[in-house]
């Protein structure tokens, strides 16, 4: 049996200070003998508390906000523990990947929403699209990793996109902050707009770097993409109340992506 490695090529920006300075760090007070998996169930535990706690709540003012940011800021630095963790006991495994990497798809949904909340935005069509976009990078990343046997990570990925969410619901803690994403700008559209197509575009680019990589885009993943997209279009036009329709949408990309 040959044994298990775990390719990734990781060129994030950011990634080399944030682990120096923070993520190899802070890891010095994690117990050796502690297994990674564990770690990376602690980052569910925590995003899920936080989803859980934002359903419950209608209004939501500068304290959910920091639960919000605190909960988002743990799961960022709890999700790099456990690759460090992982390679400082010599214990990573396909399980551990697959852990990892499936927990990121459903966390990865829970910052867009709790984004949302922050912002004071509605969970309609923007909601939807930006979800489903989401999950359109993920589900291509890991298609990449299947054909080409290895991760790739760019300059601009998912930690610079979550770094800029944090900065987006720091500026949501005062309501002059929260004021300016509603204020017309571009095109006298909402700045929420122009932050959310940046994202967009963000997931677009992705995607088309994965598959130029690729060489060609798999049949599979484009089967995917077009009955996701009428998935949720349909999801849309028909007003399914956002948290069925979130259901269906992550069901969906959650059991394509796995």
């Amino acid at each position: 049996m040959k044994p298990y490695r775990y390719a990734c090529v990781d060129e994030s920006i950011l990634l080399p200070y944030l682990k120096k300075y923070v993520f190899v760090v802070l890891h010095r007070i994690v117990p050796y003998g502690v297994p990674a998996n564990y770690l990376t169930v602690v980052s569910i535990i925590i995003m899920w508390t936080a989803f859980t706690y934002f359903v419950t709540i209608e209004e939501v003012n500068s304290e959910a906000v920091l639960v919000a940011i605190f909960a988002i800021m743990l799961y960022v630095i709890f999700d790099h523990f456990d690759g460090l963790q992982a390679k400082a006991s010599q214990t990573s495994s396909p399980l551990g990947e697959i852990l990892d990497h499936y927990s990121d798809v459903f966390n990865g949904a829970i910052v867009v929403y709790l984004c949302f909340r922050c912002m004071h935005l509605q969970l309609g069509w923007l909601f939807l699209i930006v979800l489903w976009f989401n999950f359109l990078a993920f589900a291509i990343t890991y298609v990449e990793q299947r054909e080409r046997r290895e991760l790739y990570f760019g300059k601009i990925g998912s930690l610079e996109g979550v770094i800029l969410i944090l900065l987006v619901m720091l500026s949501c803690l005062s309501f002059a902050g929260l004021d300016v994403w509603h204020q017309p700008g571009l095109f006298s559209q909402p700045n929420y707009l122009l932050l959310f197509t940046v994202f967009l575009l963000g997931f677009l680019f992705t995607a088309y770097g994965c598959i130029d990589r690729i060489g060609h885009c798999p049949a599979d993943f484009l089967h995917f993409s077009v009955a996701g997209t009428v998935l949720m279009l349909i999801c849309g036009a028909y007003s399914i109340p956002w948290y069925l329709a979130s259901l269906v949408i992550t069901g969906y990309s959650s059991d394509y992506i796995l």
